[in-house]
């Protein structure tokens, strides 16, 4: 395990002080080295399973003590960062069925999206199961991964819900009683006390990540050129050097932020648009395009038209699922290594 968090520059130590705050990339690292290493994707829903209502303190118990299974999911989402939530939870009704489905927040591609879907899709499972207690029962699972009905059936076993394979999006289905049904923990006394203990420490979390969002921010703004870190340091009424011991106190710097912001806006122009490499490479200010495709394959391990052309809707599942269920074919488009 030391070395699994070693990997995200984290301790044993660290992770047990309740003020250690550790970020996405961070989480995404550990996940993505444990599963690989010890070749199991299942690891993944496995310790989705064993996210509990209490592992998220107050947040937790705001779920718990919700009127409803459809205000619970509101505030599941407005308090998505305390439940470490990465993806956006909608719900949709269709006659007699709710579907929950599972909305990407981040730019993520390959084993990071893969097992990423796994973790939340079995994490909110079990969110839903906590809040309503033994009469829930999910109707269906749809996956965004591609297998065959052998490799579903070793998801569904574990997960104890039918599953498809092969969809376009990652969803929970369920009976539409479910969403207004009251619930058995339901208290509006101690559920206003959690939003409130909740609304404050969502606010000192933000407040310590807050200015990486308006370096962000201005670099967006930028109509030309890449503002150096004095320009930035300038509109954000501070001198060069207290910028730079901010960030060097949050472990990060002008410069990660800015490539860290390049990588999701290439990732995103690539699979979400038409956009030509020369295009993407004037928008992100790369001197030539040439330098852009060294950067985005270091990012990434592929180039961007190699990139954009293995990463489709749909992810494949990694090899060790396919043995586990005794299928030798090797997917496509998971070799890839990244940043």
């Amino acid at each position: 395990m030391d070395n699994y968090l070693a990997t995200a520059s984290l301790t044993r130590q660290a992770i047990d002080e309740p003020l250690t705050r550790i970020s996405l990339r961070q989480l995404l690292l550990v996940l993505s080295s444990c599963c690989n290493t010890i070749e199991d994707p299942m690891l993944a829903l496995r310790i989705g399973q064993q996210l509990h209502l209490t592992a998220y303190g107050m947040a937790g118990f705001a779920l718990l003590s919700s009127a409803t299974l459809e205000e619970a999911i509101e505030i599941a989402n407005d308090f998505a960062l305390l439940l470490n939530l990465k993806q956006r939870l909608r719900v949709e009704r269709q006659d007699a069925l709710a579907r929950i489905t599972l909305v990407d927040n981040f730019s993520l591609v390959g084993n990071d999206k893969y097992f990423c879907a796994l973790l939340e899709t079995s994490k909110v499972l079990t969110l839903l199961r906590d809040i309503l207690g033994h009469r829930f029962e999910a109707t269906w699972i749809s996956l965004n991964i591609t297998g065959s009905d052998q490799e579903a059936e070793a998801i569904s076993a574990l997960l104890q819900v039918p599953v498809t394979l092969n969809s376009t999006q990652n969803s929970i289905c369920f009976h539409s009683q479910f969403l207004g049904m009251s619930l058995p923990q339901s208290h509006s006394i101690t559920h206003n006390a959690c939003k409130t203990l909740c609304t404050i420490q969502l606010q000192e979390v933000s407040q310590r990540y807050n200015l990486c969002y308006q370096i962000q921010k201005i670099l967006l703004a930028s109509t030309s050129c890449i503002p150096a870190l004095t320009e930035i340091a300038g509109q954000l009424h501070l001198s060069p050097r207290t910028l730079r011991r901010r960030l060097e106190a949050m472990d990060t710097s002008y410069n990660q932020i800015l490539e860290e912001l390049r990588k999701k806006l290439a990732i995103r122009y690539l699979l979400d648009t038409p956009m030509t490499t020369e295009a993407i490479s004037e928008k992100l200010s790369y001197s030539d395009a040439a330098n852009f495709r060294h950067a985005f394959k270091r990012w990434t391990g592929a180039s961007p038209k190699a990139f954009r052309s293995q990463n489709r809707d749909i992810d494949f599942i990694p090899a060790s699922l396919h043995a586990m269920t005794g299928n030798s074919r090797q997917p496509s488009g998971i070799g890839l290594t990244y940043a």
